[in-house]
């Protein structure tokens, strides 16, 4: 998983796009069947652009949405998300579920030039999992051993039957130019132009301003229509609608709420605000540790329940995102397989007497008539709580449940600082609260090891622990029976839930828009899904243009 801005930047959050296949040259119809005519450039406004174009160093949304386009995966998703192969092209399980044997696809090159073979796949991973870098890493746990018989083979053995292995969509890197990387040098090492296999190759990126590729005339998969892609970035949204109205984009990703009625009445536009993968939650620091403790109250999982008790989170969700959002419950957002939803009798919904009668059960009362509950030892309950400045929504919301907290005696002092500055402050410990988000994958594992301490990827950054959960996290991963999988997952977020670690406010929306005078073909993926950050880049090398443009 990544983090959503809706991906923020910073901490190891994923969240993977990837690759479907599609024929060489996409047919325009009108009464018949006629040439693809030539396409233009396509502009993409966003919001956010990539921390970096370094597989082993970038942790955001934007940037897995720039590697699925410059890179290829072994196997990636088709637009219901269903794992396909992509440099594979085929593979096959042993009876024991220990052996994988991937056959990859012959007569794929690199954008240089140089043939991919196995072994590109087999340094690719070693390289991942020794380095533990980047957002790819984690999909890698349990492998154990990586033999390329041929050219054209690769066998991964694990070490237990590993049920996320057709869910890997880790770039493949060419060795030929990694391999002169010093290893301490992964995270310092910028790749300035990267080289990969994928449908585009790089052009030039001028960091605060725009990203251009170019179709990749010799893909194996078949060129796009797309001749030059140019992601523009806007550092105003408003600025941006406007850009897509005059015809300057011909995509916009990262569009404010309360853009969405206005683009709606503009001809040629279609605009949509879909379910996205990921959430905005407010994290609470949840450390034993002294070293990484803001204040110890927050220990108590009773003060973190009451906390969501006592917020009104479809009203945040309506004042501060012009009511684009579901209120959240768990990690893993609803119209999943592996999602878990409290029951009724279970579910903290708005009730701020609730919260106030958990606090007075508990011990905490306002015993010198401040307004403000003191726990035993006179130590009020008064949370540092950090907002990032960037965000204005998330400004609102931070604003809105300090208000809601003062309802039950709960005091806040409110920050607002830049992305840098809060992840420096979490990464210390020096935080009792803040608002951030995540962008979440198909497979389960990696935002559940958001919760994990060490097992996979060291990713709490609310400095939660516990080892059952640890332990279930990696049992469930070797879960090979979908359905006893569901149960250990669902059985995770139970325990989360109770925990309260997070309070997930809401499940986001993905409010994008694109111009259908221009280009056809546009997808939802999957079905009422969003048009891009939709873990796969189909989109991108589907879209074809409008006859006469």
């Amino acid at each position: 998983m990544k983090r959503n801005d809706r991906l923020k930047i910073g901490l190891n959050k994923k969240g993977i796009l990837l690759l479907v296949l599609v024929c060489l040259h996409l047919p325009l119809f009108a009464g018949g069947q006629k040439e693809a005519v030539p396409a233009p450039a396509m502009r993409v406004g966003w919001g956010v652009e990539p921390d970096s174009l370094s597989p082993f160093v970038s942790y955001t949304q934007a940037g897995a949405e720039v590697f699925s386009l410059l890179y290829d995966s072994l196997v990636n998703f088709d637009e219901n998300l269903v794992p396909q192969g992509n440099l594979a092209s085929s593979w096959s399980l042993s009876s024991n579920q220990l052996e994988w044997t991937f056959n990859l696809v012959e007569g794929v090159k690199w954008h240089d030039g140089e043939n991919f073979t196995s072994e590109d796949v087999k340094f690719s991973y070693e390289l991942m999992m020794e380095s533990g870098l980047g957002l790819y890493s984690d999909f890698l746990t349990g492998i154990t051993e990586i033999e390329c018989p041929d050219e054209n083979t690769v066998i991964i053995r694990t070490e237990k039957p590993k049920a996320n292995m057709l869910m890997i969509t880790a770039p493949i890197v060419p060795e030929h130019i990694w391999k002169d990387v010093a290893f301490e040098d992964l995270e310092l090492w910028e790749n300035e132009h990267p080289i990969g296999t994928g449908p585009f190759s790089f052009v030039q990126w001028n960091s605060g301003e725009f990203l251009k590729l170019k179709a990749n005339s010799s893909y194996f998969n078949g060129k796009p229509a797309i001749e030059e892609l140019i992601f523009v970035l806007y550092a105003n949204n408003d600025t941006m609608a406007q850009a897509l109205k005059t015809g300057e984009l011909d995509a916009a990703i990262n569009m404010n709420v309360n853009q969405v009625k206005a683009l709606k009445k503009e001809a040629g536009i279609s605009v949509i605000s879909a379910a996205a993968f990921g959430f905005t939650e407010l994290s609470v620091n949840a450390s034993l540790d002294p070293e990484l403790q803001g204040n110890s109250n927050l220990q108590d999982p009773v003060v973190r329940q009451a906390l969501e008790w006592a917020l009104d989170k479809q009203n945040i969700i309506d004042v501060a995102y012009a009511g684009q959002g579901i209120p959240g419950t768990t990690l893993v957002p609803p119209d999943n397989f592996w999602h878990y939803e409290p029951a009724a009798g279970k579910k903290r919904s708005f009730n701020p007497e609730k919260a106030k009668s958990l606090l007075e059960a508990a011990g905490y009362r306002d015993s010198n008539g401040d307004g403000i509950r003191e726990d035993g030892s006179g130590n009020s309950l008064i949370f540092n709580f950090m907002l990032r400045a960037k965000s204005a929504e998330e400004v609102k919301a931070g604003q809105m449940i300090s208000g809601m907290l003062k309802n039950i005696g709960i005091g806040t002092e409110i920050e607002t600082v830049d992305d840098g500055v809060l992840v420096d402050r979490i990464y210390a410990g020096e935080f009792d609260l803040f608002i951030w988000g995540w962008g979440t994958d198909v497979d389960p594992t990696t935002i559940l090891a958001v919760m994990s301490t060490d097992q996979i990827g060291n990713l709490s950054d609310c400095n939660y622990s516990n080892p059952v959960y640890d332990e279930m996290l990696l049992e469930q991963s070797t879960l090979m029976n979908k359905t006893e999988r569901q149960k250990m997952v669902w059985k995770m977020q139970e325990i989360l839930y109770d925990d309260a670690p997070y309070i997930i406010l809401f499940y986001d929306a993905a409010v994008q828009a694109v111009r259908t005078d221009r280009w056809q073909g546009w997808k939802q993926i999957p079905e009422n899904g969003p048009y891009f950050f939709n873990l796969t880049s189909i989109n991108y090398k589907n879209v074809f243009p409008v006859s006469g443009n």
